[in-house]
């Protein structure tokens, strides 16, 4: 395995000013270059309230500018105007990236607590009727054994989502509770024709297909649709005093499993099958891209969290390591071309960033520079939040060793607590 260190290309003290200073200029174009909601594409299939391909995302990086004083409130209510049209969907399976929930969710995010009150308080009681619908079916399938979905539980499509936004705006509240109750239970086994399966088994396969080479589905260990996000969701809520029964435990039932299932490299895979489970061995021969959604960067800092959460030393070291042998392979890091959050180097440059914050190893910050570097000499492939321009604005307008500029959009790809308080 190739290794390079974290560090390169070598930079003086003077050029990583210069090199804040280019991320902030080159925010600022992204910024410009999005402003008119009628001259700007999405991708085709993205609904208008899809927070990861559609306007909404291009709404958030206008909030996110508007909240720092270096954007125009005009531009945001264009933006805002022309997603919610020619209506708010809030039907029951709406989440976090799409409908009222990322609605709700991204103006808790990036406006002020008394900013569009009236129609904050509007969706919060949308988003909760949602939770509770989710929540009912959600618990019935548990009784009857059958295999859960993304849909039910993802980040990016089911309750752990919900969840974060829960956390975010009611912390306290039944409602809360019963999410992470439901998270809890999700990781417990269940049987499926008499087979002993992870409690997240899914009966379909990663592209939500029937297909023979996932016989019976799969469980899946990605931070966006795999079992690292309840993980993360649980730890924050922890951090944060906010616990039910059970909590604990189902943060190291968790935490086992990916313990069994790391390569001696120090990756997961990104899924196991039934054969895999029953043989004890993965068939993925190597390290997949070094990503959010599915590579060892979003299910380090998923296990980072976690580990501060239970206040285990040794275990956050590993998560840490686990982050830094991804950064020092050459192989892995060559896989990313492009400026997404979500595949992209603008979501490795804010993972290493968030964890750098709580890290132990000071080397996760000294390589904050070099990724910088890389994130100014690519480009994104779209105009969105996940995979576009977007998003990765929102990473360089906070460029720096740290995040200062008190964001917390990132929340929405469980690399944060969601709101400033907790």
């Amino acid at each position: 395995m190739d290794r390079q260190n974290p560090k390169e290309p070598s930079l003086t003290m003077t050029t990583i000013v210069e090199q804040r200073l280019a991320a902030a200029k080159r925010a600022d174009r992204i910024a410009a270059a999005l402003t008119e909601p009628g001259a700007i594409a999405v991708r085709v299939d993205a609904a208008p309230q899809s927070l990861g391909a559609g306007q909404l995302g291009i709404a958030l990086l206008h909030l996110e500018r508007t909240r720092t004083s270096s954007g125009d409130p005009g531009t945001c209510r264009n933006w805002l105007a022309t997603a919610i049209r020619p209506h708010v969907n809030g039907a029951a399976d709406t989440n976090l990236y799409n409908g009222a929930p990322a609605l709700a969710f991204i103006l808790h995010t990036s406006t002020q607590p008394d900013q569009h009150a009236t129609t904050r308080a509007r969706l919060h009681h949308t988003v909760k009727t949602i939770i509770a619908k989710r929540l009912e079916a959600a618990e019935e399938r548990i009784k009857q054994q059958r295999p859960a979905s993304f849909a039910e539980y993802s980040q990016l499509s089911g309750l752990t989502g919900l969840g974060v936004y829960l956390l975010g705006t009611e912390p306290g509240h039944e409602l809360t509770e019963q999410v992470l109750r439901y998270l809890v239970e999700l990781t417990k086994p269940i049987r499926i024709d008499r087979t002993r399966l992870p409690g997240w088994w899914v009966a379909h396969d990663p592209y939500l297909k029937d297909s023979q080479e996932f016989p019976g589905g799969h469980a899946n260990l990605g931070a966006a649709h795999g079992i690292a996000g309840p993980l993360a969701c649980l730890a924050i809520a922890h951090r944060a005093g906010i616990t039910v029964p059970g909590q604990l435990e189902a943060i190291e039932r968790i935490y086992a499993h990916y313990d069994i299932w790391q390569h001696e490299d120090g990756w997961w895979p990104q899924w196991l099958t039934r054969p895999e489970l029953a043989q004890h061995s993965s068939s993925q021969p190597a390290p997949g891209r070094p990503s959010w959604c599915y590579g060892t960067p979003g299910i380090a800092r998923c296990l980072q969290l976690a580990a501060v959460a239970l206040a285990d030393p040794d275990r956050q070291r590993a998560a840490e390591e686990a982050l830094l042998r991804c950064l020092t392979d050459q192989t892995q890091q060559a896989s990313l071309v492009d400026a997404g959050l979500c595949h992209g180097i603008a979501g490795l440059y804010r993972i290493v960033q968030r964890a750098a914050a709580d890290a132990q190893d000071p080397r996760l910050g000294e390589a904050l520079p070099g990724l910088l570097h890389r994130l100014l000499e690519c480009r994104a492939v779209e105009n969105g939040f996940l995979d576009g321009s977007a998003g990765a604005g929102l990473a360089l307008q906070a460029a720096g060793p740290q995040v200062a500029d008190g964001s917390i959009w990132d929340a929405a790809l469980l690399l944060t607590a969601p709101a400033r308080s907790i």
